[in-house]
């Protein structure tokens, strides 16, 4: 089977920058806190149950093509330690490792997104309590190739409606130039925006204003940004969407996600804003390799705090004690910002890139612009 749009999307980062995408640290990972012993036969046991039921964490991604090994391709790993980052390979992509009262699950990004891992935990902990009382758990509602096939549907029957909306949005929009080249320094760094007092403020502006958390942190980037960019009317980032938007999507293992462009008015208000995100949402599903996106955009991306409140594995609880997306290796070149509500109510970005556009002095002031647009 083909691939999907996110997984040709990161062939394609791959392809640029060999290892980025195919290597062993593109990976989703969790780790969780026991507060008692797991049953180590009952767990492998669910371990190589979960495997069986979905293809998606028996596939392999070779040569733009998903290919479904018939058995488990991985084993419960019993360590002295676990870590919130670890190797998973590409042909084997998921890992699960438990150290004591430490269990952390390792999915590979190519096959699985922020939902997936939650779902995979959901799901071992059903299985696992299953082992140890007989009972029957429900097949899965639907596997990532039923997703594969749709998405590839709905793809072909928009094309015509999507190669016309991106075309206004950005083609005849006048993008703004990024800044010119220079030499500099990459750079990697995590940075405290907002206070958990400054964010309940701006989040009861957002309600306020009835829009969201991505329309008014967009607004306030592109505030930031304005100043040094160049002419034109539209700022454009790359970006991902999720699309888990019918029910059989709701819980599928995989990665339901659609590598996509934001193209907002530069200088724009809120619904100004509001009106280019649902846009650019709708036509979401299209390929963005073929969209005359602008060389070298920024990704944006924002994500919401969504850590479940634990899993029950039988009598033994498990808390979110850590979680990481894909572990930053040097290999990003354009600017990358990552924005998220963190636990305790504050907003941090992360913030990355090759600096030889977006220096890392800069995107400094940009965040200086970003909070003063969000606390005036």
């Amino acid at each position: 089977m083909k691939t999907s749009l996110w997984q040709t999307f990161a062939l394609h980062l791959d392809d640029k920058r060999p290892g980025f995408a195919r290597g062993p640290w593109f990976t989703m990972n969790a780790v969780l806190e026991l507060d008692g012993a797991l049953d180590h036969s009952a767990l492998a046991a669910a371990f190589d149950e979960l495997q069986r039921r979905h293809d998606v964490l028996r596939t392999e991604i070779v040569d733009h093509a998903q290919l479904i090994h018939s058995a488990p391709t991985a084993e419960l790993e019993l360590v002295d330690a676990v870590e919130t980052h670890a190797e998973v390979p590409l042909a084997a992509p998921v890992r699960l490792r438990l150290a004591g009262n430490r269990l952390a699950l390792h999915l590979h990004h190519m096959v699985a997104d922020p939902v997936t891992l939650w779902t995979t935990l959901d799901e071992l902990a059903t299985l696992y309590s299953a082992q140890r009382t007989g009972a029957a758990v429900p097949p899965p509602a639907a596997q990532y190739a039923d997703y594969t096939l749709n998405e590839a549907a709905l793809v072909e029957r928009q094309r015509g409606s999507a190669t016309d909306w991106w075309q206004t949005r950005i083609t005849d929009a006048k993008p703004c130039p990024q800044p010119p080249l220079q030499p500099a320094k990459p750079f990697a760094y995590r940075e405290q925006l907002l206070t958990n007092t400054e964010l309940a403020a701006v989040d009861q502006r957002t309600l306020q204003q009835r829009s969201t958390p991505l329309v008014t942190l967009l607004a306030a980037l592109a505030a930031g940004m304005t100043p040094y960019v160049g002419a034109g009317e539209t700022l454009v980032f790359a970006t991902l969407f999720s699309k888990r938007d019918r029910p059989q999507w709701q819980r599928v293992l995989g990665p339901c996600i659609v590598p996509s462009v934001l193209a907002i008015p530069r200088d724009g208000d809120i619904a100004a804003v509001r009106e280019a995100v649902v846009g650019c949402s709708r036509y979401a599903r299209f390929p963005i390799l073929e969209a005359d996106v602008p060389p070298r955009s920024p990704f944006f991306e924002y994500v919401p705090q969504n850590w479940p409140s634990g899993y029950d594995f039988g009598p033994i609880h498990a808390s979110v004690a850590a979680v990481a997306g894909p572990k930053d290796t040097g290999l990003a070149d354009i600017l990358g910002i990552r924005l998220r509500p963190t636990t305790d109510n504050t907003l941090t970005g992360h913030f990355s890139g090759d600096g030889t556009d977006w220096t890392e002095s800069l995107v400094s002031q940009v965040c200086a612009g970003l909070r003063d647009h969000l606390l005036s």
